[in-house]
């Protein structure tokens, strides 16, 4: 009978041992503390569809091209999933493609965003869920501080990184003074504009002869335009994108306006500014671009070619090599964990990585802000983007805009 008791009981020992081993160490992430997973996914959010989709694809593209490689590479214990979501440049859309990500158990780290509202709208949602966001394209300055670090973290320049080298370049180098600022109404708008002007003050003589804003969507700049010619500033400094940064350039160009210099940080340093202007209308325009001319660095020709080899047909934007960088980074960050990678883990490993990549050396300050932001200078000549020290007006052949 005591043999019997004592049989009894040990069964169920060993059923409560069973029970305890299969919970034990469990998490709602792939993996947790535990076995290895077999797939683990990474979000991305960026403008696939709307009048950004053209740099918004191209990034998504670049972004999984890092992951493919990854992958058929046998890099990692397991297969990455890039789950790409649209957020339109809107952010309602953004937020929603946010909710959607951070809700899959899968997903331990995501990368957007083009627009800075759109940031604005998902970092909550992200650091509420633990789940860390790469910037991959997004420059309004306040994105990174101390709050939301170390959820949030951004590889690209800030609109102050971008408009203090424009302003250098600009004013020193070709020689203009006077401003009218046009820029839409955005927290993007804002911040950039309030940058170039914070950057106009260090400079003696350099004034704001006018300056309107617009909302996004804007098609009739006629107005302004007529404000502007009769302020006759040497130089427009557009704040906004692309699309409507076309528009004001093919007005410009409508209202003779030739004698007027266009100028503007890279939201409007895409091949959708030129569609939008027309080849004649965009000739002279002038930006700066994040990053370093990829055609003039070993790493950005590889880069280039794998990019052509995947058969991608979008077009390299001024953002696409960040986004590829963002991927580089978050695949470091990968390789670095011990065990199985979780979005916790990713949190730290992404907020501490120490990497090189297609744009140089990366490391992440005190806020997130990536250490080592690069721009260089473009002009459009004869219907594309081309680099300013490659250009015929460096080289004197052609004149950019003059009263």
């Amino acid at each position: 009978m005591k043999l019997k008791k004592w049989l009894v009981l040990a069964v169920a020992l060993m059923m409560v041992i069973g029970l305890l081993a299969g919970c034990g160490g469990g998490t709602d992430e792939p993996g947790g503390d535990g076995e290895m997973p077999a797939l683990v996914k990474i979000g991305f959010m960026g403008p696939i569809t709307g009048a950004n989709a053209a740099e918004g694809s191209a990034a998504r593209n670049a972004f999984q091209l890092v992951f493919d490689q990854a992958n058929a590479a046998g890099t990692l214990p397991y297969e990455v999933k890039v789950v790409a979501m649209d957020d339109a440049s809107k952010p309602e859309a953004g937020a929603s493609a946010a909710q959607k990500l951070v809700a899959d158990p899968e997903v331990i780290a995501i990368s957007g965003h083009w627009n800075s509202p759109v940031a604005e709208a998902t970092i909550p949602i992200c650091k509420s869920a633990g789940i860390p966001l790469l910037i991959w394209g997004a420059i309004g300055t306040n994105l990174t501080n101390a709050d939301n670090y170390p959820y949030i973290t951004r590889i690209c320049p800030t609109d102050v990184q971008e408009n203090q080298p424009l302003a250098q370049k600009v004013i020193e180098e070709l020689g203009y003074k006077n401003f009218y600022i046009i820029s839409d109404t955005t927290s993007y708008g804002k911040s950039n504009t309030a940058a170039f002007q914070a950057e106009l003050a260090n400079y003696e003589g350099a004034t704001v002869v006018g300056l309107d804003e617009v909302q996004t969507g804007t098609t009739d700049f006629r107005p302004i335009l007529s404000k502007v010619k009769s302020a006759k500033p040497d130089a427009v400094f557009f704040g906004g994108v692309s699309l409507e940064g076309g528009l004001v350039a093919r007005q410009m160009e409508e209202l003779g306006m030739n004698d007027i210099l266009l100028c503007g940080i890279s939201g409007i340093c895409s091949e959708d500014f030129i569609t939008a202007a027309g080849n004649k209308a965009a000739e002279g325009t002038y930006s700066i671009k994040p990053g370093t001319d990829p055609t003039k660095t070993e790493a950005g020709q590889k880069f280039l070619a794998d990019y052509a080899a995947a058969g991608f047909t979008e077009p390299v934007g001024a953002f696409t090599p960040y986004a590829y960088h963002a991927a580089q980074v978050i695949l470091a960050a990968l390789e670095s964990i011990e065990g199985a990678p979780t979005a916790e883990k990713m949190v730290d490993a992404i907020a501490h990585v120490d990497m090189t990549g297609l744009l140089g050396h990366t490391t992440f300050d005190e806020v997130g802000q990536t250490t080592e932001p690069m721009v260089y200078s473009l002009v459009v000549q004869d219907g594309a983007w081309v680099p300013w020290e490659d250009s015929e007006y460096a080289a004197g052949t052609r004149t950019l805009p003059t009263k």
